[in-house]
């Protein structure tokens, strides 16, 4: 999925870096974070929970625009990441068309 998401994105114009886990993106987001725009954000990450790898990334930069994508987020999680500094969520399975409308309007402010 990954590889697959990594394509059609570049072939859009995004400039993707890939993590299979939240150690792999933390690790990832402070090495590049003056150069990130956009974290599109799973919350069902191995090793690190997304909660937390988003409470990390906004205190590195708290700048850096978040999207949460998720098959079923609790309302009150949500609440929570929203306050956070998420700037929107997309629900899974995402439609790449919708998903690259979403990461668009996102990059384009």
């Amino acid at each position: 999925m990954l590889s697959l998401l990594e394509k059609f994105l570049s072939r859009q114009g995004f400039h993707v870096l890939l993590a299979a886990d939240g150690e792999q993106a933390l690790e990832a987001f402070c090495r590049h974070k003056t150069e990130i725009d956009l974290v599109l954000l799973d919350v069902g990450l191995p090793k690190v929970r997304g909660m937390d790898v988003l409470l990390k990334m906004k205190s590195e930069n708290p700048d850096v625009r978040v999207v949460v994508a998720s098959g079923y987020l609790d309302p009150k999680v949500k609440t929570e990441m929203h306050r956070a500094g998420v700037k929107d969520f997309v629900d899974k399975p995402y439609m790449l068309p919708e998903l690259l409308e979403t990461l668009r309007r996102l990059t384009e402010r």
